[in-house]
């Protein structure tokens, strides 16, 4: 590589980070990458490089006829818009701040989907049923690292406690109760701020879930953790008395739904329907 083809590269990159701190710029790629509408009723900030990693993971991982779940939507309902634009969902966005929740609300009405509902929540707190799909852009920057964050007029969208991790130490702890047996969490995160070797360590003392993948930005260090529950079909049916699963031979865990379970007739197949998903093939064993 030549000298001056180390001199224009660093410049390029100067350009395009100079670009994304433009407001203007960061407006139209709120319209057009996020499909909303309505884009001057915003704050300071806009999105960031985690914000666009989860509309690819949304793209990859959500499914018409899905419920999904938003967590920390923010002022914009950037993620949830996008994702009920896309597919045919039932959309769930939550977010501690209130204002936010409205202004929301506001936008998804502006931008045709109408149908997503907004709730002010605490994480989990005001949230019912369970979900094909979670994800969320949460907080991640240690405290005393988030006023170099991009939001100077709401900080605590970004502050993550001391090291960074209390915001996603809380979902995971939580996140389990409701995921659908074959639900997925998806999680952003820029390791600048959260290293990967942080977030890993909370993983793997969870006793219910387990990482399915790693969605990494080749332009940044933004990831997405990809998390399912662990064993979520057979475990529970294995472990419920009077229930006996069979498994394929081609059995996988990410598929584990496909397998074949039994049950006997001494109640009816309505008690039962909460051990399994619709798409398992379920047998009565008569006694």
């Amino acid at each position: 590589m030549s000298l001056g083809e180390l001199q224009i590269w660093p410049s390029i990159l100067d350009l395009v980070h100079s670009l994304i701190r433009l407001r203007a710029f960061r407006l139209a790629i709120a319209g057009w990458h996020f499909q909303v509408d309505a884009v001057s009723l915003v704050h300071d900030h806009i999105w960031d490089g985690t914000s666009l990693l989860l509309r690819k993971g949304i793209r990859r991982y959500a499914r018409d006829g899905y419920r999904v779940l938003d967590l920390g939507t923010g002022h914009l309902g950037l993620l949830a818009v996008y994702c009920a634009r896309t597919y045919e969902v039932r959309t769930v966005a939550v977010d501690i701040n209130d204002e936010f929740v409205a202004n929301a609300r506001i936008v998804a009405m502006a931008s045709h989907v109408p149908e997503i509902v907004f709730k002010q929540s605490d994480w989990f707190s005001n949230v019912d049923g369970t979900f094909d799909v979670i994800f969320g852009n949460v907080p991640y920057v240690p405290t005393e690292c988030s006023t170099n964050a991009n939001s100077r007029e709401h900080p605590e969208i970004w502050q993550g406690g001391k090291d960074g991790s209390s915001h996603v130490r809380c979902i995971l702890q939580q996140v389990a109760d409701y995921l659908k047996p074959h639900g997925l969490l998806l999680l952003g995160i820029n390791t600048r701020y959260l290293p990967r070797t942080s977030t890993m360590g909370l993983i793997e003392t969870s006793q219910e879930l387990e990482l399915r993948t790693i969605v990494e930005s080749w332009i940044s260090r933004n990831e997405i953790y990809v998390l399912g529950l662990k064993h979520p079909i057979y475990e529970r049916l294995h472990e419920t008395p009077g229930i006996r699963a069979e498994c394929p031979e081609s059995f996988s865990r990410p598929h584990i739904w496909d397998a074949h379970f039994m049950i006997p007739t001494s109640k009816p197949l309505s008690a039962w329907i909460k051990y399994w998903p619709a798409n398992s093939r379920v047998h009565e064993l008569n006694h």
